[in-house]
């Protein structure tokens, strides 16, 4: 009896396992106990967050001699936390070339968030880098001043047309005669030598900064934390099931298959492989199902920062890692959140997975598979590629 009833519970989880596929999930365990004299059937799922509890609970059934009734749902969260080192690169612009200028434009720290990891990031001074914006070109006006002589007479021929300074050449612009010396020729003084005060100028031309740019890099850790998974506890109460009203020997059994001819045997054997039939038959429906069942979910924002709604699943097969989201209706408008689940980002690690959509694909790489994978892209941004 013992062994039957071993093989009895073994076809009860089978027939759970067809119920569950029909709602797409799998208890990873069940349980028959009497605990405190209390009949007690438990079943125990391992979901993701995003999975409505509701759909675990199951219409009341028999098992065993018993009526079983949901009684209560318990859940237990698995946390998760990752970290991991991010560097965000920043520029300014600045009139001067002034370290406390620059250090004016750029705050201590900054708020980091991608969707997925938060956290803040600190300035590296070491990463400071200041370059031109631009140049342009200047000029200014040169000017110098020569004393030729002395000269015996006031002679422009004596006065050179330019003269260099600074490596820039210069031209005459005016000569102021000097007498500096006179004779006396008869009884007037009269001039002997001069001297020329000739003034020069030139244009020169030079390059100047319009500006500057500073390259800055903000470094830190920052974490993605949340739920990994949750653990539900369906619990139902067994009620005992009345026996029948025992049956008269030889006496037709309305509506049965049992007769006082000794046909009963039969009966039974029929009922038997009927039941074994249906019991195949579940089972052959469940292992479909759930080797069939969606493991690529398309996500996209929702009303609040980092809240997601689910608006597609997809069966995807390790062998043509790809889904087809360009027929969904309302289309995405930018983020577009692929996760795929973990039986099958396990086979696919490593690998490259494509979304195609309106404005062509989207390839990457799948990364990890606990709890699964999960990749953001920005459709806009695909377009402007």
């Amino acid at each position: 009896m013992k062994h039957l009833k071993q093989i009895a519970l073994c076809l009860l989880l089978a027939f759970s396992l067809v119920t569950s596929a029909f709602a797409a999930e799998v208890p990873e365990n069940l349980v028959v106990e009497n605990l405190n004299g209390q009949q007690r059937m438990v079943k125990t799922y391992v979901l993701s967050p995003e999975t409505d509890p509701e759909i675990l609970k199951e219409p009341s059934f028999e098992y065993d001699g018993f009526t079983y009734t949901w009684a209560y749902t318990t859940k237990d969260e698995k946390e998760f936390l990752e970290t991991k080192a991010v560097v965000e690169t920043v520029t300014v612009e600045t009139e001067k070339k002034d370290l406390s200028v620059i250090l004016e434009q750029l705050a201590p720290t900054m708020a980091y968030d991608d969707g997925e990891f938060a956290g803040e990031l600190a300035l590296d001074h070491t990463t400071l880098s200041t370059e031109a914006a631009g140049y342009a070109t200047g000029s200014n006006t040169v000017t110098a001043t020569k004393t030729i002589g002395p000269l015996d007479r006031n002679d422009m021929s004596y006065v050179p047309a330019t003269t260099v300074k600074n490596g820039v050449t210069l031209s005459l612009s005016n000569v102021e005669w000097q007498v500096i010396g006179t004779d006396l020729v008869g009884e007037v003084l009269a001039p002997s030598s001069y001297q020329a005060v000739a003034t020069y100028s030139g244009k020169s031309s030079y390059k100047y900064a319009t500006g500057y740019v500073t390259t800055a890099e903000y470094r830190g850790e920052v974490a993605a934390s949340g739920v990994e998974s949750i653990t539900y506890t369906v619990v139902y109460v067994g009620t005992k099931i009345k026996p029948p009203e025992p049956v008269e020997p030889n006496e037709p059994v309305r509506g049965g298959i049992i007769f006082g001819d000794g046909s009963s045997s039969i009966g039974s054997i029929l009922l038997t492989l009927l039941g074994v039939l249906l019991i195949a038959a579940l089972i052959a429906g469940a292992a479909y199902l759930f080797l069939h069942r969606k493991n690529v979910y398309v996500y996209i924002p929702g009303d609040k920062p980092r809240d997601y709604k689910l608006v597609a699943k997809f069966r995807v097969e390790a062998d043509r890692p790809e889904v087809d989201i360009s027929g969904l209706d309302p289309y995405p408008e930018d983020i577009v959140a692929v996760e795929v689940k973990r039986p099958l980002a396990k086979k696919l690690v490593g690998q490259t997975f494509t979304v195609r959509h309106q404005a062509g694909q989207h390839a990457y790489a799948i990364l990890q598979d606990r709890p699964g994978d999960w990749h953001e892209f920005n459709l806009n941004e695909e377009d402007n590629e």
